[in-house]
């Protein structure tokens, strides 16, 4: 199972599932373009984030020379620091806890393959974090320096699930923040 919809199938039940998967199979693959699921549930702020690996490293094939191979790893390094791509009203009190980061699966197991092909292929990223938030009363709006760190993102398709309700919002470099669901 992909990492996006792990921890909400966990917390908001197979239900929930289905709906995020619903979701993000609507999204279909399209560079620019991301979809970002956020999932708040007691103490807990859940963000996942499915993106081509176009949008975050301007590729998506396996990278082959040394300069591919540091932007990969500068966007896997990226993607782990989640508190330095998402903040948070201060008063919320919101704290990284965990992140986890999957490289784009390019589809190929071996290296025996035709490289004009990979021009071609898809590959994602895929990322979590979660975030303890001592003040979820003051945990109004959630913000994210995505398009800033990555310029190859324009959209984020933002899905939100909250106690008070699910809201879904499109993100762009000029609209940051999304109003959680109060």
């Amino acid at each position: 199972m992909r990492i996006a919809g792990i921890v909400a199938a966990i917390i908001f039940g197979a239900g929930a599932l289905v709906s995020i998967q619903a979701a993000l199979a609507a999204g279909k693959h399209e560079h620019g373009k991301a979809n970002l699921n956020v999932a708040v549930d007691g103490e807990r702020l859940i963000i996942e984030l499915d993106s081509p690996a176009d949008n975050l490293v301007g590729f998506e094939f396996r990278p082959r020379t040394d300069e591919q191979k540091a932007r990969v790893a500068a966007a896997l390094e990226a993607l782990r620091d989640g508190a330095g791509l998402f903040a948070m009203p201060p008063g919320a009190d919101c704290r990284l806890k965990s992140a986890a980061v999957s490289p784009p699966d390019y589809g190929d197991a071996g290296h025996d393959h035709d490289h004009d092909k990979d021009e071609d292929s898809h590959a994602d990223f895929e990322a979590a974090w979660e975030f303890r938030c001592s003040n979820m009363a003051a945990l109004m709006w959630l913000e994210t320096s995505l398009f800033a760190r990555f310029p190859g993102t324009r959209q984020l398709a933002t899905s939100i699930i909250a106690p008070a309700g699910q809201t879904a919002v499109v993100l762009t470099p000029g609209t940051t923040r999304a109003l959680l669901p109060r």
